[in-house]
Order: structure tokens, then sequence, then C-alpha cells
């Protein structure tokens, strides 16, 4: 049922590396507009239309859009933006930017807009204004169209408005109830009666009141993959039900994003709900609709993510057709990894997937529970995408850096799930990981002026940190006393070492910045802390008192902190393969340890005992702990492996920051053929070998401006953008840029 092999292809480029504008929209002429009636009413649809008439078409116009909380936009009966807006913040919204010169006509045209408003007060990833609302302002040489009064509007009362029907508390997305009986037909077609609609009611300038302030989204438009037919939706076509409430369920090919639709004959007044293996075990969204009398198709608007989809319908409905429309983040596949172990392939598209599928309006923990941005996840993710997916991804973290920042109130506390209505978190550790995390994308994209932005912000928080007499870090607990998932934590090795680590982390960011006067502290703290973390150390590895063995995690972030000497590496790699404490989350930091003290073979052994359930369960996408009846089924914290295969088992990282030099050692002893992508931001890296007969035959193509630092096995072929470096025994530097270790 699941494609694990590659099944996409791979671009032949990638977008040039870009950054998100931060610059505020100041010079607004459109009003917010809504009804007058239902301005804050929660899970409210509302519908608005402008006729238009135009002497010519402009070559291009661009409208900019926004709404609290979500949009669709038809123009002449065409769909121009399915699913609009991003999830707003405290204060602040964002406006979509879309040419919509393709769409009109001359003479009248019809623009009609569907808007939601959720409106949820508590909730993991989006902030109320407190009321609805919907903005429209596209100006041209000869064009002028601002969303005022002259709007006319409607509230859609086919969308019911149930309490029961927000799924949990977590998400502020709700459920859709529908009922048909009340169907405003046809009404984005073109040549409808809008004349008893009334006026929409002006609520403010963009820019002021209530909304707030409006930024660039920054980020693409989401993609849409237009109706597909599930795998089996031709076993249903004029399919006849002959029970009630007799249960259908069609398959998607992997965890997808999707809006579910439907075309039937149906009795009037009956239920038809549409759900997903989500519903009701992670608490996610659902669809109830009640029909009206003979032929009817529904797209139930509200996204759902799974692979089975379950349609339950009344007695007598003849199913004409069960579609669904894939939706996700604007971001190619560009990356790929392929050796001779099926295991090894099939975890890393299963990672792939599992981190597509945690992508739209922010990086997100899971696409059903609760859509949220907790930062560790968010970290790992950024990782991730440096080896799986095109630049366009890079502005999601952007994105996510500007939302963190932007909640700094005073206090240097970064919080670790924002936005976020009507709680608050910080989870220490998450953010320390995420410190790590900001030095690491500076690797990736050789972004300064990214550094620049998150320096002092990083080095503030770490000052909130104070030194015990026993030289450890005073515990701080933050909003949730949380390490990882996992089990029998040892706190104390765990922080300190990730204290020490964005110390470390942050006194690169210095030396990178030219910044000298936090040197002093930052030399201060890590010398104390290493002097204290050395007194965890027992003959079986670091542990802190009353903590009965060694924690594999804490072991793990010591070698990668740097706080481990080389003396105890030996006893380390001993509690790495023998100790399994680890959620999924840190798993990552287990495996990226073994391999910077270069046990290739003890991280491959680890990977297929702690992911083998994983791999064989016929699902596309990872779980969030070890076992698939706890948590969700998708969460992308657990996809490490997949930077570790291409990282490190093909051996490709940036060797000076935005890959000026790319280091290729890969461990040829793994596998006998591999293939490898990573989308730099300097181009496409594609590197593979062949061993036959003992003789190795490596090819390397590289972006025009890279340096490379390639390890080779002795008296391999290598063959370099086409060329053959191999000349009798020696290689040759061609044009000069490949450097070629040969190892013996």
């Amino acid at each position: 049922m699941i494609p694990f092999d590659n099944n996409y292809t791979i671009p032949d480029s990638i977008p040039a590396y870009q950054t998100i504008s931060t610059d505020e929209k100041t010079d607004w002429q459109a009003q917010w507009i809504w009804d007058i009636e239902n301005i804050h009413e929660e899970n409210t649809w509302m519908c608005f239309f402008k006729s238009v008439n135009l002497d010519t078409v402009p070559s291009t116009l661009t409208a900019h859009i926004s709404a609290d909380s979500k949009y669709w936009l038809y123009i002449n009966g065409q769909t121009v933006v399915f699913e609009g807006s991003l999830k707003r913040d405290s204060g602040r919204g964002y406006y979509d930017s879309v040419d919509i010169a393709p769409y009109l006509k001359e003479r009248d045209n019809s623009i009609c807009v569907l808007a939601w408003y959720w409106g949820s007060e508590e909730n993991y990833s989006y902030v109320s204004s407190g009321q609805g609302g919907f903005i429209f302002e596209a100006i041209g040489e000869d064009v002028t169209i601002l969303s005022n009064s002259t709007w006319k509007v409607k509230k859609n009362h086919s969308y019911v408005n149930r309490f029961l029907y927000q799924p949990n508390y977590r998400l502020p997305e709700f459920s859709i109830y529908y009922d048909a009986r009340r169907d405003m037909v046809s009404w984005m077609k073109e040549g409808y009666d809008f004349s008893s609609w009334d006026s929409a009611t002006e609520y403010g300038v963009g820019g002021s009141g209530v909304y707030g302030k409006l930024y660039p989204r920054g980020i693409p438009m989401l993609k849409d993959y237009g109706l597909k037919d599930y795998e089996n939706s031709a076993d249903y076509e004029n399919y006849v039900v002959t029970k009630n409430n007799e249960k259908i369920t069609v398959t998607i090919p992997y965890n997808a994003q999707f809006t579910p639709y439907f075309k039937v004959i149906a009795p009037e007044g009956e239920k038809i709900r549409i759900t997903t293996e989500n519903t009701l075990i992670t608490g996610s969204v659902s669809t109830t609709y009640i029909t009206k009398e003979g032929e009817q198709e529904f797209e139930s608007l509200g996204w759902m993510n799974g692979e089975e989809v379950t349609y339950k319908f009344p007695k007598g409905t003849k199913i004409l057709s069960l579609q669904y429309r894939e939706t996700g983040y604007n971001s190619e596949f560009s990356g790929d990894f392929n050796c001779d172990d099926e295991f090894l392939n099939t975890l890393w598209q299963k990672s792939l997937r599992t981190l597509y599928v945690t992508m739209r309006d922010n990086f997100m923990d899971c696409p059903d529970r609760e859509r949220a941005q907790w930062w560790g996840d968010v970290t790992n993710e950024m990782v991730m995408t440096m080896y799986a997916m095109d630049s366009n991804s890079y502005l999601l973290y952007q994105k996510g850096v500007e939302d963190m920042l932007s909640h700094l109130d005073g206090s240097d506390i970064l919080q670790t799930v924002v936005p976020i209505s009507g709680d608050y978190f910080e989870l220490p550790v998450q953010q320390l990981a995420g410190i790590v995390g900001f030095l690491t994308y500076y690797q990736y994209t050789g972004d300064k002026a990214f550094l620049e932005k998150v320096y002092e912000a990083s080095i503030n928080y770490l000052k909130l940190w104070e030194i015990g007499e026993d030289n450890l870090v005073v515990h701080r607990e933050g909003s949730w006393d949380w390490p990882d998932w996992g089990s029998k934590a040892d706190m104390t090795a765990i922080e300190n070492a990730w204290v020490y680590y964005a110390l470390s982390s942050v006194e690169e960011m210095a030396a990178v910045l030219g910044v000298e006067d936090d040197l002093s502290f930052i030399a201060e703290r890590k010398e104390r802390i290493k002097s204290g973390y050395q007194s965890l150390w027992t003959k079986k590895g670091f542990k802190s008192k009353g903590k009965l063995k060694p924690d594999d995690r804490a072991n793990a972030l010591a070698v990668l902190s740097g706080l481990a000497e080389e003396w105890q590496y030996d006893t380390i790699v001993k509690v790495l393969t023998s100790t399994k404490n680890s959620s999924p989350y840190m798993e990552y930091y287990v495996l990226e340890a073994l391999c910077k003290l270069g046990r290739y073979d003890e991280a491959v052994t680890r990977i297929k005992d702690r992911y083998e359930d994983m791999v064989k369960e016929d699902y596309s996408t990872l779980w969030e702990f070890w076992n698939s009846w706890q948590g969700t089924k998708n969460h992308a914290w657990s996809g490490g492996p997949l930077v570790i295969m291409s990282k490190h088992f093909a051996g490709i990282t940036p060797l000076e920051a935005g890959y000026e030099v790319v280091e290729i050692n890969p461990q040829y002893h793994l596998s006998s053929n591999l293939t490898c992508t990573v989308p730099s931001v300097k181009g496409l890296i594609t590197f593979g070998y062949e061993k036959i007969d003992g003789q190795y035959t490596l090819t390397l193509n590289l972006p025009e401006d890279m340096q490379a630092v390639l390890y080779v096995p002795s008296g391999a072929v290598v063959r370099v953008n086409g060329a053959i470096y191999f000349e009798g025994g020696g290689y040759s530097n061609g044009a000069g840029n490949i450097e070629i270790i040969e190892n013996r």
C-alpha cells in the first residue's frame, strides 16, 4: 500500500536562498469588514461579494489579503486561493500577496470570498483578534479594489456552529458541521443575485484596531495538488448503500494533508460522517454533513491528515464519486538517499513523509492533535529540511524564529510554543536545543544576518542560568520540567550538558559576528560547568547522584557538547549501545553522538533496533513514541535518522558555513552502493558510489562555485561533474575545486 521507494522526481535546481520580510505594511487603504450581527461569534463562516467593472485587464494586479482566520477566494467562478491567510499571533497577523490579473476579464467581474473565523480562546497555535475580519486591497495603475462597506456580506448558515465540534482544546480549528438543506446554491458562480445581501460593516483600516499590525506572510502560498481519486475510489462508483451508517474506508497512498470530497444521491435530512484513523486516537478534526434531497457534492474545507478516510453513509445513498484534495507546504522534495539496505531506505522515506505532513502555517509537532510549533520539534525539523527539501522550506523556520522573538516580553525568556492562546510554555531544554539549532542553521546557510538576529536573545537567555557551589547549573524548571519523553531521565546531567552545548554555540556565533563583550562570561561559565560535570563521571559513564545507571541522552550530549574527554569515549559508547531511555525526539542526538565518535556500525545497529516496529508497520509516517498506540502516528521529531544517513553514512556536510566547502566522507563499509542528493544553498549536491568486484566507482556532481573535500577508497574511479579524476593511480584536481583524500 505504501510506496517507500523514491516516488518523487528530484528537481534539476532549487530556488535561491531567501529571507522573509519583517516589514509591517502601514499604508493600507482597505477596511477590515464583516457583518454586524456575528462579529464576535466563534466558528463562523462568512460570505463576501464585490462586483468590479474593468475597461481593460491589467497585466498584473497584486491583491494583499488577510483574514481572521482563513479565507477562500474565487474570481469569476474560478478558485484563486484555496485556504489563504496564516494563523495569527498576539496583536499581529499576516497578509497574502496574490496576482489576481489572470482571473479578471473586461467588463463585469465577480469577486467572492468565503471566510472562516475560529475565535477559539484557548489553543496552541493561534491567537484570535477577538472578532471575525477580512481585508482585501488591490491597487494598480487603472484599478483600485478595496474591501469596504460597498462589499456585500452574508453569513453562511450551512456551516453550523456546534460547541461539540471543536475536537480538543489544543486545536483552534473546529470540526465541520454542514447542513446542505441550508445550502446557498451556486453563490460563487457568475450570475448569482446578491441584491438581498447586506452591506459589509467596516471595522477599521488595515494595520489598526483589534486586528493589530499586518506583516507579509513570508512563506509560499499553499500548494494545491488538486482533487485525486483514493486508491480504491473505483470500488464505490455508483455503489448503493444497503444498510444505515455503513462505513466505507478509502485509502490515500501516504499520510497527507487533505480535504475530503464526495458526490452522492441521497434523501434529505440524513447524516454523513467523515473521519480518519486520527479522529478518535488524537482528538483530531472530523466532518458531519446533513444531506439535502437528490444529487449533491461537498468538499469539507477543514483539512485533515491520514492514510485512511472513513465515510459513514445513510441507507439508500448512491455514491457517485469519492475523492480528496491534497494540499501542503510549497516546497519540493529535493533530497534523497538510497543504498543496498532497504530498511534504511524505507526509514529515510518515512522520515521525509513525516516531516512534510508537519509543515503548513508553521512547523508543527503533529498534524492532528495540536498542530503547534514546539521548539524542540522545530529544531529537529529544520535540520531535516537541510537534507530533504528545497530552500523554500527554510522560510518556515525563519518565520518560526520571528514568531518566537516577537514573544520576548522583557524577561529574556524564550517561549517554547508560539503562537499560543490561553497558556504559556517555557521548556528550558527545548530552548537550549533551539540555540544550538540557531548555529546549525547558520552552518548550513551561511546567513550571518540570521545570527545577528538571534544572538542577543540567545546570550540573554543563557544568562538566566545560575551556577551553584558544585559548579553545576541551578536547575531551571520553566513552566514544565520536561527533559524528554522516554524514561529514567538524568535531568541534572542532561540540563548541564545542554547549557554547555548552547554556550559553545553562542561562543561560535560571537566569533562569526566579532562580538567580544560576552566572551569572558561564556568562558567562565563553560569552565565551571566542565569542572562540575566531570564530578558526575563514574566508571560506568556520566551519572548524577541518586541515579542507578547512566542515561543515554546525558552521555550523548556530553559528547556533542564537548564536555566528554577522549579517554571517556569507550565507556560512553557502552552506554549508548546498551541503554535505551530516549524517546524518538532525543534518539537523534544519541545517534549523532555515536557518529561523532566514529561508531557507525553501532549507529546502524541502534537504528534498526529502535525503529524496527516503525519500519515494519504498513504506515508511511513515524510515531511520537516507540509504540503506535501511545501519542500520534506522525511526529517529525522522530525523523532524525534521515539526517544521520545523509550527513554521516553518505558523509555530506558543510565544512565551511553556507557550503563554501563541502566535506564528503562516506562510510563505504556500510553498503556496497549508495546514492545521496543534498539540496544545499548553493545548489544540488549529488553523490553516489558502487562497488563491483572490489573496485569502487564514485560519481559526484557539485554546484559550479562549490569547493569540496572528498574522501575516496584506495584506487577508486572518480567522476566529478562528468570529468574523470582518476589518472593511473593518482588524482587530477581538474578545475582545482576538489581536494581528494585517499583512504588506504
